[in-house]
């Protein structure tokens, strides 16, 4: 092989890289001209036809590469990767073996038959073949990412924590493997280092946004909530059109008491790159829930102005803005044909329901839920709007859908044996739940009102009091369920799975509430649950001592903005060490209170089946 094909081998392969196969496909195909068995102009010419999607050449020039070179385990790795590619393990496998046979020693082969294995979810055989990859290339960084990787998905963080370190001592000045560190330390709870790994991953040139949201939370799960504003805020200085880490910005800012500050970054931003629709309606959606409907009107006049398109969601986004200004009938016109245009978009359905809602159409609302339910039969939106509209219609079914005698279940939470009281175990429990609330305002993306929430999920904390509390929830969640109705029609009856021990349960998300005075839970739902909850850790004296109903608990009081004028169907009085169930689609509230003590509380949604 001459110089002049070697360079025209070099710069096929770069034509590849750059995503021009066809130009490859060419340049490949003058070069077989020349030499019509050539191995490598066979193998590029194989990945060229591959990468414009003509798949069956692709297959016979990878053949002929094999059939040109059989002693050579490139063509074996190249084929083997297309095959994987196509879904076929088998073959890609003993293809793999024979590179194995031909070359035991070659890196490439191994890191192969891991990847196969760790696509296939073969975790053990995955880690098996890694751990050899590693032994023959120690100092190869995106080996040990791997192994990091398996072991994550075997759930086993210290074994993951251990090799990511290994891998470290090798390549320390290895970005990703910085970044895979702090992700684990996050995972391990240990904050201020994850801090500090995700940092160093930053310093050694992993930039990307998410680094910057993960940072700012792990900076707030530590306590430094002005350092996670800061953090946060440098994210979008570097990554202005990444509407995620916007919203994570915005959040923080709200959360530290700065209401303003970043909703008018947002919109500068916005203007200075209007054919982003993401950043339009992150800033949308921020002012809606801050109360600036008066602004949303010109927002979205300027997006259209600047040439933003005209996404389905901003043109949800749009019709609800004209509701708002009192065009009812356009609004519903529009949202009826955005639905039609998009019969599977979430967005626009649950939308126009609520909107119906608000219209007081209840038979219209009825029939868009029951529509929207009879394909996605526990969506929680639509099963609360159903049950408004039902109610609206003095229709019988909803006492079907919304048992609230049968389906709000109070429950006492036993104190564990080395407790002297349910009081002592309670009160200490408050002691400890006090020290994670980090931040100095309600969250905006929650239905606090005058108090805040825990980030993150509860239980994956350290402290060993709070793990006890999932035991324990566990075990009077596991009784209350095998008590609890089955029905395979019903929509929360129907998932009842009555587990046979308490860690067959799975907690979508867990966290703490700590309301202060005048505070309140603004009446909602939780979209990802079926059963919900609230546990009462400490409790006001004129909340637990008092006559009237303030701190109390509704239910069946539709959310405010639906406008409707409706009394709540049951209403609970909380009690220290009880846990109340409920389904995760009937709306619940929190009355607001006057005191100078907390009302601190636990709440999880759950999913059925095991972890």
């Amino acid at each position: 092989m001459n110089q002049n094909y070697r360079q025209s081998l070099q710069a096929a392969n770069q034509l590849l890289r750059a995503q021009r196969g066809a130009e490859s496909l060419r340049l490949c195909q003058q070069l077989l001209q020349q030499n019509p068995n050539e191995p490598n102009a066979l193998q590029l010419l194989g990945l060229s036809q591959q990468q414009i999607g003509d798949v069956a050449a692709a297959e016979l020039s990878f053949k002929a590469a094999l059939k040109a070179a059989p002693k050579l385990p490139q063509p074996l790795l190249a084929y083997a990767a297309f095959l994987r590619q196509r879904g076929r393990f088998a073959q890609a496998k003993e293809t793999l073996e024979s590179a194995l046979a031909l070359a035991p020693e070659l890196v490439d082969v191994w890191n192969a038959l891991a990847r196969l294995h760790y696509q296939q979810e073969l975790w053990s055989e995955a880690m098996s073949y890694t751990l050899k990859a590693v032994e023959l290339a120690p100092g190869a960084a995106p080996l040990w990412e791997l192994a990091t990787a398996i072991a994550q998905k075997q759930h086993d963080v210290p074994r993951a924590l251990e090799l990511c370190r290994a891998g470290l001592k090798h390549s320390p000045k290895a970005p990703r493997l910085h970044y895979s560190l702090a992700q684990l330390l996050r995972q391990d709870c240990e904050f201020a280092e994850a801090a500090k790994a995700y940092e160093q991953a930053r310093l050694l040139g992993f930039e990307q946004p998410d680094l910057y949201r993960n940072r700012a939370e792990a900076l707030l799960d530590s306590g430094d909530i002005g350092a996670a504003v800061t953090c946060a805020n440098a994210g979008v200085e570097r990554f202005p059109a990444h509407a995620l880490l916007q919203q994570t910005a915005a959040q923080l800012s709200f959360s530290s008491g700065a209401k303003r500050d970043h909703l008018e970054k947002l919109r500068s931003t916005a203007r200075q790159q209007p054919e982003n629709p993401a950043l339009w309606q992150t800033l949308i959606e921020l002012m809606k829930r801050l109360g600036e409907e008066d602004d949303v009107a010109e927002t979205l006049q300027d997006a259209q102005r600047l040439g933003c398109p005209a996404t389905l969601n901003l043109q949800v986004l749009g019709a609800l803005d004209l509701a708002e200004r009192g065009q009812d009938v356009e609004a519903l016109g529009r949202l009826q044909r955005l639905c039609d245009e998009s019969p599977d978009s979430s967005y626009a359905s649950h939308n126009f329901a609520m909107q119906l809602l608000c219209c007081n159409e209840a038979e219209r609302a009825e029939s868009v839920s029951a529509n929207w339910l009879s394909k996605n039969p526990y969506d929680q939106i639509m099963l609360a709007y159903r049950g408004t509209a039902l109610q609206l219609l003095g229709d019988d079914r909803e006492s079907w859908l919304m048992d609230y005698d049968r389906m709000v279940l109070p429950i006492e939470v036993p104190a564990p044996p080395e407790f002297a009281s349910r009081e002592e175990y309670f009160a200490e429990l408050a002691r400890i739940l006090e020290g994670l609330h980090h931040s100095n305002a309600q969250p905006i993306e929650q239905s606090v009102r005058g108090g805040t929430q825990t980030n993150g999920f509860l239980f994956r904390l350290k402290e060993p009091l709070l793990l006890g509390l999932e035991h324990q929830l566990q075990l009077a969640i596991a009784g209350a369920l095998q008590n609890m109705p089955t029905d395979a029609d019903h929509p929360f009856w129907g998932r009842n799975t009555r587990p046979s021990k308490a860690t067959d349960l799975r907690m979508a998300g867990a966290w703490s509430v700590r309301l202060s005075d005048q505070g309140f839970h603004a009446n909602h739902i939780h979209p990802e649950g079926w059963v919900s909850s609230a546990l009462y850790i400490s409790l006001p004296d004129e909340v637990q001592q008092g006559q009237g109903t303030e701190g109390h608990i509704q239910f069946g009081r539709p959310m405010k903005e639906l406008g409707l004028d409706l009394e709540p169907r049951r209403i609970v009085k909380p009690v220290v060490g009880t846990l109340v169930l409920f389904p995760s689609y009937m709306w619940h509230g929190t009355l607001p209170f006057h005191s100078d003590q907390p009302r601190i509380t636990v709440a999880f949604d759950l999913l059925p089946g095991a972890r």
